[in-house]
C-alpha cells in the first residue's frame, strides 16, 4: 500500500496558506477596509489577529503554520487509516488516490476541526466563530443541539464533495503525460 507521508504536505500547505494570507495583507493594504472583505475571515480563523500591529502579522504567520501542521497531520493520518482499510483491487493498484479514504480522510478531518472550534466557541464565545458557521454552514442559527447536527451533515457532505470533485482532478493529471519542464 502507498501511505502518504506528512511532513511534506504540511509544509507545501503552510507556504500555500503563508502566500494566500500575504496576498491578503498586501491588498489590505492597497484599498480600504470596506473595499476588502478578506478582513473578517482573517480575524476570524487566526485568534488574536488584528491589522494593527507587526506582531499580530506574526502571530498570524504562527498560527498559519499551526494550522497547515494539524490539518496535514490529521488528514494524513486519516487516509492512511482509511487507505489500509479499504484495500485497492488489483486493477485500482496503480492509481494513486481512491475515493473512499479520501473522503473519509476530508470528512474526518471537518468533523474533528468542526467540533473543536465549536467547543471553542463554547468556551470562548467573545470570539466565537458564529459569524462564520452561519454563512458557510447552511441551517446553522447558533451554539445549540440543533445547529450543532446541521452543522455536523454540513461538514460531511462538504467532505463527501471535495473528495468527488479532487480524486478524478487528481487521477487524471497523475496519470496524465506532462510535458518535462527544462
Amino acid at each position: 500500500m502507498h501511505r502518504i507521508q506528512p511532513f511534506p504536505v504540511a509544509v507545501a500547505l503552510s507556504f500555500i496558506l503563508l502566500i494566500l494570507f500575504s496576498v491578503c495583507v498586501l491588498l489590505h493594504l492597497v484599498f480600504s477596509t470596506t473595499a476588502w472583505p478578506m478582513v473578517k475571515f482573517w480575524e476570524v480563523i487566526l485568534v488574536g489577529f488584528s491589522w494593527v500591529s507587526t506582531l499580530s502579522y506574526f502571530v498570524a504567520v504562527l498560527e498559519i503554520f499551526v494550522i497547515a501542521f494539524y490539518v496535514a497531520y490529521v488528514f494524513v493520518s486519516l487516509y492512511n487509516f482509511f487507505n489500509d482499510r479499504f484495500p485497492a483491487k488489483e486493477e485500482e493498484a496503480m492509481k494513486p488516490l481512491r475515493f473512499k479514504p479520501v473522503a473519509f480522510a476530508i470528512t474526518g478531518l471537518g468533523i474533528i476541526t468542526y467540533i473543536l472550534c465549536f467547543l471553542f466557541d463554547l468556551v470562548f464565545p467573545a470570539m466565537s466563530m458564529v459569524a462564520i458557521w452561519e454563512i458557510v454552514l447552511p441551517g446553522f442559527k447558533g451554539l445549540d443541539l440543533k445547529s450543532f447536527f446541521i452543522g455536523l451533515i454540513d461538514v460531511t457532505l462538504y467532505g463527501i464533495y471535495i473528495a468527488a470533485v479532487f480524486v478524478p482532478l487528481y487521477n487524471n493529471f497523475y496519470s496524465t503525460e506532462l510535458p518535462e519542464v527544462k
